[in-house]
C-alpha cells in the first residue's frame, strides 16, 4: 500500500529495488522516488545512479524503455482492466498509452503528451550510451487531466493501483528493477495483477 499525500512536506521517498530476474539480470542501479499531489497535479521525483546512461530518444510518443528509463504504471478504476503506462527517459521524454496488456495500447494524443511536464538534471538534449557512473534526478508533473480516458480533474480522493520500474533495455548491461516485486519467468512491466494499491489524499 502507498498513500501519497496532499503535500510536498509529507512525501517519503521510497527505493525501486526488486531484483526479481537476478539470474538473467544481475545489475541493480540505485533508483529510488518520492511523489505527492496538490489536487490537480502528481508530483513525481526519480533519483538514479548508474553504471551507464543512455538517452538517445527525443520524440514524445516513441519507444523511451530502450533508454535509461524511469516508469510510473497506474490502473486508476479496480473495474477496469485498463492501465497507463508512463514512461521517460534520462532527458524525460514520454511514452504513454491506455492500454490492458502488452499488445493492445492505445497511445496517448499529442494534446495529452504535451500536458505532462518533465525536467531532467541532465538536459533535454538526446546523447548516446555513456559507460561512466552517472547520477541524474526526473522531476514530473502529471495533470490529472493525463488519465484521459478517466474525465478527472483532481487526484485527491482516488484509490487506483501501481507499480514504478527503472529498466535500460539496449544499455551495455540491461537492468529491469521494481518498486513492488513482480512474479514472473521474464521481465515483463506489463501484468497490472501485481499492481500495489496506491491511494490519493
Amino acid at each position: 500500500m502507498l498513500t501519497i499525500p496532499a503535500s510536498k512536506d509529507r512525501a517519503v521517498r521510497q527505493e525501486i529495488s526488486c531484483l526479481n530476474w537476478p539470474d538473467k539480470f544481475p545489475y541493480k542501479p540505485l533508483v529510488s522516488f518520492s511523489a505527492w499531489h496538490d489536487g490537480g497535479t502528481l508530483h513525481l521525483s526519480f533519483e538514479v545512479s548508474e553504471q551507464s546512461v543512455r538517452a538517445e530518444e527525443a520524440t514524445a510518443g516513441n519507444a523511451v524503455f530502450r533508454d535509461s528509463c524511469v516508469e510510473f504504471f497506474i490502473k486508476p478504476d479496480a473495474g477496469d482492466p485498463h492501465y497507463y503506462n508512463f514512461e521517460w527517459n534520462a532527458i524525460g521524454t514520454l511514452y504513454l498509452a491506455w492500454r490492458t496488456g502488452r499488445k493492445d495500447p492505445e497511445n496517448a494524443p499529442a494534446e495529452v503528451l504535451s500536458k505532462v511536464k518533465a525536467v531532467s538534471s541532465l538536459g533535454n538534449a538526446p546523447f548516446s550510451e555513456r559507460k561512466e557512473q552517472t547520477s541524474w534526478r526526473l522531476d514530473i508533473d502529471i495533470p490529472a487531466e493525463a488519465l484521459w480516458h478517466q474525465g478527472l480533474s483532481s487526484w485527491s480522493g482516488l484509490h487506483a493501483s501501481a507499480n514504478l520500474y527503472k529498466c535500460g533495455d539496449s544499455l551495455s548491461v540491461p537492468h529491469y528493477v521494481t518498486w513492488a516485486p513482480i512474479a514472473t519467468e521474464n521481465p515483463d512491466y506489463h501484468r497490472p495483477e501485481f499492481f500495489v494499491p496506491v491511494d490519493f489524499e
